[in-house]
């Protein structure tokens, strides 16, 4: 038995996937199945039950599966501090955050906490509010960022703050000419909205029925990229959180309005599981972007 072992039957555990394990591993599929064997004939237990098109874990690895990863974890553990008593910080910190918070509101805090600590890698990617949750769950990433935090029972939400929501136009519509504007300026115009079920789309949405408000929906995305782009285009107007056109404002392809006869911000916060000891570059970059939040 050794510790590649351990791993791998974990993340079958979670992916329930040979294929998947390889490929995230970087080794063959028939390697991984050698491992997982001589795994399963030292504990004299399959551990999975396979066929062509399924794999499922059997009762005798779900038995073993809480202790498997408090071993991984240990011995992970034992690395980072041996590191750490030394002076450096290093390790894995796994992230997923939707991606209006992990462009354009992490941005200038990753580079920050990446230039103090170069030994600490990030991977961080981009997913929808309903796939952090859900990668969270599995334990395939660590932390999540995400708008507008549901109430979940194993997963714990600090908060990081607010976006202030705004209105863009193109430079060219007629109500970029203003200051600012107030909501009944959007009836009937035409309108560029996040995807139905994004946490964001729905407050809006609220917002608008609330104030008896009817739009034009033309388009809808998930990615706050394509709709602005399609604000660029002149295709319609938007309401998106105020960082996250930045760089177009300033370059002047979209005009940027607040809204003034109502407050529209929405809670961004940070996701993590309940009951789970974060390592140490964990806790670390989690008190340095809580701290780093509170100070802007």
């Amino acid at each position: 038995m050794n510790i590649t072992q351990l791993k791998l039957f974990r993340d079958i555990a979670r992916e329930l996937s040979f294929v998947k394990v390889a490929q995230q591993n970087h080794i063959t599929q028939p390697a991984v199945s050698v491992h997982i064997k001589k795994l399963e004939n030292e504990l004299g237990k399959n551990l999975f039950s396979r066929t062509p098109h399924n794999t499922q874990l059997t009762s005798d690895g779900e038995m073993i599966l809480d202790d498997v990863k408090e071993i991984l974890r240990l011995c992970e553990g034992l690395k980072i501090r041996s590191s750490y008593s030394q002076g450096i910080l290093e390790g894995n910190i796994r992230i997923a955050a939707i991606h209006s918070v992990g462009m354009y509101e992490m941005g200038d805090f990753l580079s920050s906490f990446m230039k103090s600590f170069p030994q600490v890698h990030i991977h961080l990617q981009y997913r929808r509010a309903d796939e952090i949750y859900r990668l969270l769950g599995k334990e395939i990433i660590d932390i999540g960022m995400v708008a507008y935090p549901e109430k979940r029972t194993k997963i714990v939400s600090t908060s990081c703050g607010e976006d202030d929501l705004v209105l863009i136009t193109h430079p060219d519509h007629k109500l970029a000419r203003r200051k600012s504007v107030v909501l009944k300026h959007l009836e009937n115009q035409s309108f560029i909205a996040f995807e139905s079920g994004i946490p964001t789309r729905e407050a809006i949405d609220g917002v608008l029925a609330e104030n008896q408000i009817t739009v034009n929906n033309r388009m809808s995305n998930d990615n706050i990229f394509t709709l602005k782009k399609a604000v660029e285009a002149g295709i319609g107007v938007s309401i998106v959180p105020a960082n996250s056109v930045n760089e177009e404002v300033q370059k002047g392809s979209i005009a940027r309005l607040p809204i003034r006869d109502i407050k529209l911000t929405r809670p961004i916060a940070l996701l993590q599981r309940k009951k789970h000891k974060p390592n140490k570059p964990l806790e670390v970059f989690i008190q340095h972007l809580l701290k780093f939040n509170s100070q802007r």
